[in-house]
């Protein structure tokens, strides 16, 4: 079933990666997390606060046994088998609406692409991606007219998605700021830095906001995080996301970090989270992404790379992270980094897998480790 949901040339660059092991892969990216993550906030509460809080609320949280500030829920579903057919008046939803569905989430209007005709409130209909896979069934809100007019509200009320997750942003814990929805490998990213108050750090591809954040909560607030990224929209809804976490020790620039260097700053450490082809990124419908991409992204990469190395100083740590499964963009980039006069350092924590061909650098697979796709790699310029 996973075939459809990758192109031909993609698939056989997994099999000459990953061999026998490519198909397991396939098949979980196309399902969502078995364990989904939240962070404490430790700025402002506990884990133990904060999972009673949690259980008052209706949820069934776990602690994670890698980080202490780590809480988990478990996946529920999958609800019904791949090849149901219910028979339903059918709501078409875009592939983004299609991926909150297939996890638990409402269909929202802005969401939907098409809808049968004689659909009115309060039928019952199934809920489709735009290449036909079944991802929930639910109760329409709105006729079929509206849902396809509508910029805001409910279309469809899901009853019945195909897996479920927790939905947390509705509640009050979450609007106090006391913890931030991020994946084991995201959070590991800001322990392998290690970073502390002394220090100035740089998170050069910084929006949302989720490693930056925990960097400032390891921090405790101290100390100073410059936080770079090139979008404006993403760095106004980042403000917003620290201001609910109550960070304080962050300074946002506005500005591409290609061009770094121009500042001047010496760094003590840089984290350095690349823009990626997101191959690991769960669940995946379907991907469009080729081999190509993939080369074209890596490169684009070692623009970033550069940038970092030239403002770094002299024995500073560079963090580099992506949340995608490809060598170009991973061992490839650190051959290049380690070229260039950088050296592997050991990572203080280690849950995932060793790298392809590479001991100290750690990959988190799909299949293996219950969690995205992931990569991380720590050097210091010597």
């Amino acid at each position: 079933m996973y075939e459809e949901a990758f192109p031909p040339k993609l698939r056989e660059y997994y099999q000459k990666l990953f061999g026998s092991e490519a198909k397991e892969i396939m098949a979980s990216l196309r399902r969502p997390v078995e364990k989904y993550y939240i962070r404490v906030n430790t700025l402002k509460t506990s884990r133990s606060k904060l999972m009673s809080t949690l259980r008052k609320e209706g949820l069934k949280p776990k602690r994670s046994p890698y980080l202490k500030e780590g809480i988990y829920f478990e996946r529920e579903g999958p609800n019904f088998p791949d090849d149901y057919e219910p028979d339903l008046p059918v709501v078409r939803a875009n592939k983004f609406a299609a991926e909150s569905v297939y996890q638990g989430a409402m269909l929202y209007a802005p969401g939907v692409l098409q809808a049968d005709k004689k659909i009115k409130p309060g039928d019952e209909v199934e809920i489709r991606d735009p290449k036909g896979l079944l991802v929930g069934i639910g109760i329409a809100k709105m006729s079929a007219k509206e849902m396809i007019t509508s910029t805001r509200g409910i279309a469809v009320e899901v009853t019945l998605p195909k897996f479920k997750l927790p939905s947390l942003s509705e509640l009050e814990s979450f609007k106090e700021g006391f913890f931030y929805a991020q994946s084991l490998p995201s959070m590991v990213v800001a322990r392998v830095l290690e970073p502390s108050e002394e220090e100035l750090i740089v998170d050069m591809a910084a929006a949302p906001g989720g490693k930056t954040s925990h960097i400032a909560q390891l921090m405790e607030n101290r100390g100073e995080i410059i936080a770079i990224d090139k979008s404006k929209n993403r760095l106004r809804k980042m403000e917003e996301e620290l201001k609910r976490l109550g960070v304080k020790n962050v300074k946002l620039l506005h500005m591409d970090s290609r061009k770094l260097p121009e500042l001047g700053i010496e760094a003590d450490k840089i984290l350095l989270d690349a823009p990626c082809t997101a191959l690991g990124i769960r669940p995946k419908l379907w991907e469009g992404r080729t081999p190509k991409d993939i080369e074209a992204t890596a490169r684009y990469q070692r623009h970033f790379i550069n940038a970092a190395i030239k403002s770094l100083k002299k024995g500073g740590i560079l963090v580099y992270s992506t949340c995608t499964l490809s060598y170009e963009e991973n061992e490839a980039n650190v051959r290049y980094m380690v070229h260039k006069g950088l050296k592997l350092e050991e990572q203080g924590l280690f849950i995932g897998s060793s790298g392809i061909g590479m001991d100290e650098v750690q990959r988190f697979y799909p299949h293996k480790h219950l969690t995205q796709g992931f990569f991380i790699a720590k050097l210091r310029k010597v």
